[in-house]
């Protein structure tokens, strides 16, 4: 994908080890203690396997852009993704970018303490010391300019950017970028989805952010529309070059 969330951490190159893992349209962007990738493809096999089966059983799940209901034993990737659909108001699949990220990273912390998981612009991340995240938008008022400071105690946690101007990914939006906290990645994910849609013009930017901010498990937000900059909640801006 063209859109990406890039991670900034004071020593991180020093302390951390950067590898990615590829598989199919997966491409993920990992930070950890230790080159986990044997572990990480691993896990990102058996969670495209569980999706991709689900999907030949209830091909809707691929399709449907509203939220879905589910019954029977799933498997928790896939019931994350129905669950955080069914709060944003959005199909499941809207979901799974911040679901593979999240599962992926929650397996990594077995075998590292720290660890970063970016997938196409949606991040997980457990940290030890604090994060610089960058919220890259084409628009030139906002370029290189969004940055976000990630505590360590607010992790783990995951943060999440969809775009109704950028990248590949199917919006019914505007907004330049939204950016979503949030306590799991496919809430995140879906949320930001959802948020994106809602953003028509700047006069809609605050019912996107109030709907974000009254879903349970939502800590923050971030919206972009042209010159236009709304955030709420758990947010702090900072320098890239702040320690």
């Amino acid at each position: 994908m063209n859109y990406k969330s890039r991670f900034y951490r004071s020593q991180s190159s020093e302390r951390n080890v950067v590898f990615n893992v590829k598989l199919d349209t997966t491409d993920l962007h990992i930070a950890a203690e230790r080159n986990l990738y044997n572990e990480a493809y691993l896990k990102v096999h058996e969670l495209r396997v569980e999706i991709e089966n689900h999907i030949k059983e209830r091909d809707e799940f691929l399709y449907s852009l509203k939220p879905l209901y589910y019954d029977g034993n799933l498997h928790p990737v896939i019931v994350d993704m129905y669950e955080a659909g069914m709060l944003a108001g959005v199909g499941p699949m809207a979901a799974v970018a911040g679901a593979i990220a999240e599962y992926t990273g929650k397996e990594l912390l077995k075998f590292s303490r720290e660890v970063i998981v970016e997938n196409g612009g949606d991040t997980w991340m457990r940290l030890l010391s604090p994060a610089i995240a960058g919220i890259y938008t084409h628009n030139l008022y906002f370029k290189d300019k969004l940055w976000l400071w990630i505590s360590p105690e607010e992790t783990p946690c995951s943060l999440c950017t969809s775009s109704g101007t950028l990248g590949h990914s199917l919006s019914f939006g505007k907004a330049d970028a939204v950016t979503v906290i949030a306590e799991n990645g496919a809430l995140a994910d879906a949320v930001a989805t959802g948020a994106c849609n809602i953003v028509q013009d700047e006069h809609s930017m605050e019912h996107a952010i109030d709907y974000a901010m009254s879903i349970k498990g939502v800590m923050g937000c971030v919206i972009v529309y042209r010159d236009v900059l709304a955030a709420k909640g758990s947010v702090e801006f900072c320098s890239p070059f702040d320690e």
